[in-house]
């Protein structure tokens, strides 16, 4: 039998129990909630505006607080606030410091706002205001500041005068003299956003997807395609079914292409690699040459790969036969170059259709063999008449000499 316990140890049982079965109760009413974003100084944001009031603009960006933009910042020319509560956001982390503070890509001419942007690598905004045989003049907010010639795109600058009145994004690199001499690189800003894009393309791209691109550059073996930020090379027999001799034949660098992505390697790294096709997305002309062709049909096509074993002949456009070095002709070829050479026509019989390889065997032995039967059969016939002409003759020249001879 138990002992019975003493009161006051059942009374503080009790209340232990109870405050854990409270506690526990409360954990499970409690939402799950997501680990806060971990942020960095210069890193982008985007959000939901959730407020607004009269200093700042508060922006939800899925953290325990909201981040806070100075409302200044989001202000136009005739100082009316350019954005609601509602309205989806962009911008940079200015600082983590106590709050988020976020900073736009701006024209300012705030000095602590520069030296700001300077030390986190934020973009900032400034009109062009003149040109120089060195570079831009650009006012920022107030505040002169030069972008040599050098960094004003990604490639060299010409015509600089084109620049002139724009509003341009820049970087600032170099910020001295309390914002006295403040040097910018519209190029930098430029190739950042590029590497942005691209990371984020890269994400978005599968094996088997189809996506448009822009031709960059021909090269013998194949097309470099620019999907946007990132580059892709079709190779030179993914460009189409029937042969190419080379991409510059069929494609010019600056054509828009629809591609299909065969292969995705090392993204992001040293190494990626991205395989293309074109020649994936158009009709394949084996599905009408297996309708239309039959073994032991006779064909006529043009030469258009010759090989040591033996030489390509095209069909129809984009499907090809092989006719085997042992079938070019009726006595024992070395090599397939003297009997044939690269764009000649020639006649051939089907012999052989592989359909789920997708492979034609043609011989032109085939066709001299019944050519040489055919030339034989017209001899034996052209003798067999001549035979029965001469011994015509021959009985007629007999009747005429007994007739003579009074015997007939």
């Amino acid at each position: 039998m138990n002992e019975p316990q003493d009161v006051n140890e059942m009374d503080e049982k009790y209340v232990a129990d109870r405050a854990s079965d409270e506690f526990a109760a409360l954990l499970k009413d409690e939402p799950d909630q997501t680990p806060a974003p971990l942020l960095s100084v210069g890193q982008r944001l985007s959000g939901r505006i959730h407020s607004i009031d009269e200093s700042s603009v508060f922006v939800d960006y899925g953290g325990r607080s909201e981040a806070v933009v100075d409302i200044q910042e989001l202000k136009d020319e005739q100082g009316e606030v350019s954005c609601r509560v509602g309205d989806n956001i962009e911008a940079f982390v200015a600082s983590v410091e106590n709050e988020v503070r976020l900073t736009l890509s701006r024209r300012t001419g705030n000095v602590q706002i520069l030296r700001q942007a300077y030390e986190n690598s934020i973009p900032v905004d400034g009109r062009v205001t003149g040109f120089n045989s060195g570079g831009l003049v650009v006012n920022l907010g107030g505040r002169r500041a030069f972008c040599p010639v050098s960094q004003i795109d990604t490639g060299y600058s010409k015509d600089l005068a084109s620049y002139a009145g724009q509003t341009l994004t820049f970087k600032i690199v170099e910020f001295r003299g309390r914002g006295r001499n403040i040097v910018l690189s519209r190029r930098a800003h430029l190739e950042a956003e590029a590497v942005r894009r691209a990371d984020e393309l890269r994400e978005k791209l599968n094996e088997g997807a189809e996506v448009t691109g822009k031709i960059t550059r021909l090269e013998r073996f194949g097309a470099f395609v620019d999907l946007g930020g990132v580059e892709g090379l079709v190779h030179i027999s993914e460009i189409a079914h029937n042969r190419v001799g080379h991409p510059k034949d069929v494609l010019r660098s600056g054509d828009e292409v629809n591609v299909k992505i065969l292969e995705l390697k090392g993204l992001g790294g040293d190494k990626e690699r991205i395989s293309l096709s074109i020649k994936a997305l158009l009709p394949d002309p084996w599905d009408g040459a297996l309708e239309r062709y039959r073994e032991g049909e006779d064909i006529t096509g043009k030469v258009v790969s010759i090989q040591q074993f033996g030489a390509f002949v095209e069909v129809v456009p984009g499907v090809e036969g092989l006719v085997h070095v042992s079938q070019l002709a009726r006595s024992r070829v070395a090599r397939p170059a003297d009997v044939v050479s690269v764009g000649q026509e020639v006649r051939a019989r089907i012999r052989k259709i592989d359909r789920d390889k997708k492979r034609i065997s043609l011989s032109m032995r085939d066709l001299q063999d019944e050519e040489k039967k055919a030339v034989e059969v017209k001899e034996i016939e052209a003798f067999k008449i001549k035979e029965d002409s001469s011994d015509n003759r021959s009985e007629s020249v007999m009747a005429d000499a007994l007739r003579r001879a009074g015997l007939l």
